[in-house]
C-alpha cells in the first residue's frame, strides 16, 4: 500500500504540473491569441451562445488533426524533426506561425528552469542548432511524455485550454455573457473525447488537413485596421 500511495503522489503531482502549463494564464503568451476569432465576431459570424457553439465545434474538429494531431504524434516517438519541419509548412499564416514559435521558446524557457525535462531540453538544443524552428503543439506532446499522464486525459486537458480560452476571447470581442460562452463551451465539451481519439489514431498524411478556413481567417486578422489580440 504505501507503494501504491507513492505511485499515486507521483501522478498526481506529474498531473498538476500538466495542469500549471496548460493553464491559459502560464506566461507563454496564449492569452494574446484569438487564432481567428477577432476576425469572426467582426464579420457577425459569431454572434451569439449558438453560434460560438458551432464555431467552437468545428475548431475542434480542426484541432484532432493539426495541435492536438501534432502533440500525439510528438509523443508517440515520431522525430520532432520531422515533425517541426511539417508543421512548419502547414502552419501558412504568418502569425499562427510566429506566435507557435514564440509561446514554444517561452514554454521551453520556463520548463528547463523549473524540472528536468530531458526530452524538452533536447528539442531545445535542435532549435538552438537551427535544426529545428520549434513549435508548441510538439513541445506540449514532449512534456505529455514526459509527466507520464495518460495520453487522451492530458490531450483532453490541452484541448480544454485551447476552447476555454477562446470561449473566454469571444465573450469579450461579441461581446456576450459569460453564462453563454461558458454554456457553448460546455456543449463543445462532450465532443473532446472523440476528437482526442482522432487525434491519436490520426495518420501522418492526414496531419493539417480541415483548416483551410481558419487560416484564412487568420490571414484576414493580420489586416485588421484595429486588433485586441495578435492573431
Amino acid at each position: 500500500m504505501p507503494g501504491a500511495y507513492a505511485s499515486l503522489t507521483v501522478m498526481g503531482d506529474n498531473l498538476l504540473k500538466l495542469i500549471q502549463s496548460l493553464d491559459p494564464l502560464f506566461p507563454t503568451g496564449g492569452y494574446t491569441l484569438s487564432n481567428g476569432m477577432e476576425t469572426y465576431t467582426r464579420d457577425g459570424i459569431v454572434h451569439d451562445g449558438d453560434s460560438l457553439r458551432k464555431h467552437l465545434s468545428a475548431y475542434l474538429h480542426m484541432l484532432a488533426y493539426n495541435d492536438l494531431a501534432f502533440a500525439a504524434k510528438a509523443h508517440e516517438g515520431v522525430d520532432v524533426k520531422n515533425l517541426d519541419e511539417l508543421l512548419s509548412a502547414l502552419r501558412a499564416p504568418y502569425e499562427l506561425r510566429s506566435a507557435s514559435v514564440k509561446q514554444c521558446a517561452r514554454f521551453l524557457t520556463l520548463h528547463t528552469k523549473m524540472d528536468n525535462y530531458p526530452l524538452l531540453e533536447h528539442y531545445s538544443l535542435l532549435i538552438k542548432e537551427k535544426k529545428c524552428v520549434g513549435h508548441y503543439p510538439i513541445a506540449i506532446g514532449l512534456l505529455i511524455k514526459e509527466t507520464r499522464v495518460d495520453l487522451q486525459e492530458a490531450l483532453s486537458l490541452y484541448c480544454y485550454s485551447i476552447l476555454a480560452l477562446m470561449a473566454n476571447q469571444a465573450a469579450k470581442l461579441v461581446p456576450l455573457r459569460q453564462l453563454d460562452g461558458q454554456i457553448a463551451l460546455h456543449d463543445v465539451l462532450k465532443s473532446v473525447p472523440e476528437a482526442v481519439k482522432r487525434a491519436v489514431d490520426c495518420p501522418m498524411d492526414e496531419l493539417g488537413i480541415s483548416g483551410a478556413g481558419f487560416d484564412l481567417s487568420s490571414m484576414r486578422h493580420e489586416a485588421l485596421d484595429s486588433r485586441l489580440y495578435i492573431s
